[in-house]
């Protein structure tokens, strides 16, 4: 079978299509299971217990950390980001008020710096000394002091941040793999079906190349989404202040709110993958063999393997390598003479 150079970009861009679709759908998956287990506010926890030793338990019961938590059906969820200013605010009040009273005439600051400096000297501080001695040492005056802590706090985040990406590419990799077998989602066959398949390679290359010339607008939560929401629950969208037609998400969701967007989402892209009548899925009606006509038991595990590393690499990736496909395909298939179609 004789294959041009077009039918091999149609497939590239049917085949990239395809997993940029599936890579959304992984992420509104991770997406909410990282809300319902809470992992970032979790690692926020074990990274401030690090740092404040016994007085963690004091930090998070302050009021103005209490303050910032939000409840969900009833109960308080832990906070899972906390800025350098709340920080600093809250720590400098515990230690002012574990320092005690500071004797002599010294201005309010002055008095604020000498009680952190005795509070730190406490044998129950042994850790948070550690932190704020150093700062100190180089802290002529309390405003310095403050800076210093926070400039320190926000490095500190950043590694925390660290952690909970290398999680978060940990969850990435498993639903991954859970949605490409679940799904039977097999990128050698379906490489083979673009190549022997005009209507399907026809099909996603036309949506592959509408995706790109909206941005992917189709598949995100600002603009399609917000309709199909809007059906579903319509006091979780409001209207769009740039086209009063559209609707978009509402900004001050709670967090039940927030879980129920996010699995209407996964719901949302779920049928856009059904839209595109992939030779995907499981057929266990038949009495024969699930897979799909001419799938190889064999080349499936590798299939699905590939499947699953492709999706781990997150749906902007493959936009950006679809659009530069389609544009690839758009210069190849310019009339001579015509170099800009716009002119």
């Amino acid at each position: 079978m004789h294959i041009n150079i077009s039918t091999l970009l149609d497939v590239a861009i049917g085949l990239i299509f395809i997993f940029f679709v599936f890579s959304i759908f992984v992420s509104g998956i991770v997406e909410l299971v990282n809300t319902l287990l809470e992992q970032r506010a979790k690692l926020l926890r074990i990274a401030l217990d690090k740092l404040l030793g016994p007085l963690a338990n004091d930090f998070f019961n302050h009021q103005l950390t209490k303050v910032k938590q939000e409840r969900f059906w009833g109960f308080l969820k832990p906070i899972n980001y906390l800025s350098a200013d709340s920080f600093s605010t809250v720590l400098i009040d515990l230690l002012v008020k574990a320092g005690g009273p500071v004797p002599g005439k010294l201005v309010s600051t002055q008095k604020t710096l000498k009680a952190i400096q005795l509070a730190i000297q406490q044998p129950n501080h042994q850790l948070i000394r550690e932190l704020i001695e150093p700062i100190l040492s180089k802290a002529d005056d309390f405003q310095t002091f403050k800076y210093e802590l926070e400039k320190w706090y926000n490095g500190y985040m950043e590694q925390v941040s660290g952690w909970f990406k290398r999680y978060a590419q940990g969850v990435v990799w498993i639903v991954a793999a859970v949605v490409t077998l679940l799904l039977n989602v097999d990128t050698i066959y379906l490489t083979n079906r673009l190549f022997n398949d005009n209507g399907l390679r026809e099909r996603l290359v036309e949506k592959a190349v509408n995706t790109t010339q909206n941005g992917g607008k189709s598949f995100s939560k600002d603009t399609k989404f917000g309709e199909y929401l809007h059906k579903y629950d319509f006091t979780l969208v409001q209207a769009d202040s740039s086209n009063p037609k559209a609707f978009v998400i509402k900004s001050d969701l709670t967090a039940a709110d927030s879980i129920i967007v996010q699995s209407t989402y996964i719901r949302f892209v779920q049928d856009q993958v059904a839209d595109l009548k992939l030779p995907i899925g499981w057929d266990f009606t038949s009495g024969k063999s699930p897979l799909q006509p001419g799938q190889s038991v064999w080349l499936a595990l590798l299939g699905w393997v590939l499947t699953a590393a492709a999706l781990s690499f997150g749906a902007p990736f493959w936009f950006d390598l679809l659009l530069k496909l389609v544009n690839i395909r758009n210069t190849a298939r310019r009339p001579p003479g015509n170099p800009d179609p716009a002119n």
